[in-house]
């Protein structure tokens, strides 16, 4: 019997030891081997990195007035917290069936990587490198089997299968393909699933908080257009970044869900305007229960403050509309009743600042804030988009838009011809209705509708009448050489420089240009169609007004801007657009010369072909130009219209220009200049440099 005991004792020892050992060997492999791995997996798990979105900075014209803003709305965000493909699957489902039942769109990245131009699965491998090494000691997803090169079916079947786990047999299209999309976004840093959801969606979920483990309502910021429909192309818009864009900017810290600037001043500022992200570390229990652990603020973006005039440009868009619509109806031989766009700019003459840059058609941005589940916006897209509808485009002619200058051209050839001394300004010439050079008959347009011409006319009634045989005869007296010298040194057929993206040069006619394009040498009739504005002569409406406002300040040619200051989110300036210029060396006696013409254009009766147009805005006076430019389409199309002017003549404040497409005769685009001269002196009265100067302060002080 006591052996027995002395055995039995023995044997429980040997136990005991054996079953310390086995302990033993588990903790030092758990904490020594396997530690690390653990660690990290508990860490993966426990822990996230929440992304705050950071306020893009506003935009404003240049009394404050909104444009682009940024409103906050309700988003939920939904994070991993290690359930099962099985519990994931099942709670996605859940919560699609109440968006829907709310009617409440949900984001769809998913879809990028299936469309018929998908994204490559390896774009997301490339830049997304932090988040497929979280995914991979999270999950244990290797992503093998799937490369740059994977087709968008290969993706979706991969995913399905082996990623999300999704039972084909308890869930059938489309609701899987609903689920992956609710699932992929999970996958992300900032796993916002839906945007801009109800008070009835929130108070469902939070209600219902068991049964969503990781979900967050939160506030997020969202971009807001503001009547931007009127400076569309202006303003622009933003839309998620591109596959281009994110391998071009991903060292600049943009992911593959982040919005940026497409188009206009969102993109141009997109430096200014974008904010700094903030984050916050959150931990996330067993149950799905989130605490915050540690948080690092976002710094908002910067506001830009244009120097636009809602006012002025929202009354140059209607004007536009208002008189296309009209020119349309005009009882005119050659009205084809076509015309259909144009463009209107509004300049400080002494400042160079652009107080209006209209484009007419133009758009709402706010379809491009719309997700792809929008159907009604993504036609609206592809629909402004389409390069062959030239009726409703995001192309900005106001800058972008090239056209044949007309006789908006002859001050400048006039110009020309008084500072070379190639022609005194009193000396008459004949004006029979035509000339001839080269054997070429170049007429007029009195002749070609009278058989006449306008008769003796000195420099000054030759712009007043718009003598087509005095400026030829000019022309060649000048010399293309001349002209082309002086065009340059006014900015026509080069960019102006303004602070917005997709500006043309536009051409000035000349020997160099024919050269390139035409293999007959240069002659007098080259010389003489191109001191009318026609041949190879092509600006922009921004370089036309810009032209106009440096003849009305007496030869200060200006840089045009349109960003006036950035304040940063502290309300300190960040920077602010000074006036850059040059001065031409113009003489004073001959700009008063050129002048005078123009002032009897929209003044003198006798004969001013725009005289008619602005007696409602005296006593203010107006000087200005007509131009109709012939297309070389004129037995199927109307002939483009143009007008230049600035006001008032005495002392001049602003600079208009405007072109309509197709609108027949230069005269009948005066009426959109009056719409916006009486616009800009109803608001601003002849005080407003002053009233300007005292808004810079108000804003500076606020």
């Amino acid at each position: 019997m006591k052996n027995f005991f002395k055995d039995r004792h023995t044997i429980v020892s040997i136990i005991l030891i054996l079953v310390f050992s086995v302990i033993v060997y588990q903790l030092a492999n758990l904490q020594l081997v396997q530690g690390e791995n653990y660690y990290t997996q508990s860490q993966v798990l426990n822990l996230r990195s929440r992304t705050i979105l950071a306020e893009r900075g506003n935009v404003l014209d240049r009394y404050g007035v909104p444009i682009a803003v940024n409103s906050t709305s309700y988003c939920l965000m939904l994070v991993d917290t290690g359930k099962p493909s099985e519990e994931l699957n099942a709670m996605m489902y859940k919560l699609i069936k109440i968006f829907e039942k709310n009617g409440e769109k949900y984001s769809n990245t998913f879809s990028k990587y299936l469309s018929g131009d998908a994204v490559k699965f390896g774009t997301l491998l490339e830049n997304s490198k932090d988040r497929i090494k979280v995914l991979k000691n999270a999950t244990g997803y290797k992503f093998s089997g799937l490369d740059q090169d994977s087709a968008p079916l290969e993706f979706y079947e991969y995913f399905r299968d082996t990623v999300f786990k999704i039972d084909t047999e308890k869930y059938k299209e489309p609701d899987i393909y609903k689920i992956m999309t609710l699932r992929f976004e999970v996958l992300g840093f900032n796993p916002i699933i839906a945007e801009d959801i109800g008070t009835d969606t929130v108070a469902e979920v939070e209600e219902r908080t068991d049964e969503f483990p990781g979900a967050i309502v939160d506030i997020v910021p969202s971009r807001k257009y503001v009547d931007a429909q009127d400076a569309a192309q202006v303003i622009g818009y933003v839309r998620t970044i591109s596959e281009d864009e994110l391998a071009k900017r991903s060292d600049q810290g943009y992911k593959i869900d982040d919005i940026i600037g497409k188009s206009g001043i969102e993109r141009t500022a997109e430096g200014y305007l974008r904010g700094t992200n903030g984050y916050r570390r959150i931990q996330i229990d067993d149950s799905g229960k989130i605490k915050t652990i540690s948080e690092e603020a976002v710094k908002p973006g910067s506001d830009v403050v244009l120097t636009i005039d809602m006012r002025l440009q929202k009354a140059a868009m209607e004007s536009l509309e208002k008189n296309i619509q009209i020119i349309r109806q005009k009882p005119h031989s050659k009205n084809f009743k076509d015309a259909y766009a144009g463009a209107a700019v509004v300049l400080d003459v002494n400042t160079g600042e652009v107080l209006a840059l209209a484009s007419y058609p133009s758009y709402d941005p706010s379809i491009f804030l719309a997700g792809p589940e929008d159907v009604e916006a993504q036609k609206a897209i592809d629909k402004l988009n389409n390069p062959n509808n030239t009726t409703s485009s995001e192309y900005n002619r106001a800058i972008a838009g090239t056209y044949t200058p007309g006789s908006t051209f002859k001050p400048l050839v006039g110009i020309a011809a008084l500072e070379e001394k190639k022609m005194d300004p009193y000396t008459k010439v004949f004006d029979a209705g035509y000339k001839i050079y080269d054997n070429m008959m170049l007429s007029s347009i009195e002749y070609n509708v009278y058989k006449t011409g306008l008769g003796w006319v000195n420099m000054i009634q030759a712009i007043q009448k718009s003598s087509n045989p005095y400026f030829y005869e000019l022309g060649v007296k000048t010399g293309i050489d001349n002209i082309v010298k002086w065009a340059k040194l006014f900015g026509l057929g080069r960019k102006t420089g303004i602070d917005l993206l997709g500006e043309e040069a536009g051409i000035v006619s000349s020997k160099e240009y024919k050269a390139k394009i035409n293999p007959y040498n240069w002659g007098k009739a080259d010389t003489a169609q191109s001191s009318i504005g026609q041949l190879y002569n092509s600006f922009t409406p921004i370089q036309l007004a810009n032209y106009a406002a440096t003849i009305a300040n007496g030869g200060k040619h200006f840089k045009p801007h349109i960003i006036k200051r950035v304040v940063k989110y502290d309300g300190s300036i960040v920077t602010e657009t000074k006036p850059e210029y040059e001065i031409l060396p113009v003489k004073k006696e001959n700009m008063k010369i050129i002048q005078e013409g123009m002032i009897a254009v929209a003044n003198n009766e006798d004969g001013g072909t725009a005289a008619n147009a602005f007696k409602g805005l005296l006593p203010i006076k107006v000087a200005g130009k007509t131009g109709t430019a012939e297309t070389g389409r004129e037995s199927e199309h109307s002939s483009n219209a143009l007008f230049i002017c600035y006001a008032p003549a005495d002392k001049p404040q602003i600079a208009v220009a405007v072109v309509v497409e197709r609108g027949i005769l230069g005269s009948y685009t005066a009426p959109i200049a009056y719409d916006i001269l009486k616009a800009y002196f109803d608001n601003n009265g002849s005080g407003t440099q002053d009233f300007t100067a005292k808004m810079d302060i108000v804003e500076l002080t606020k």
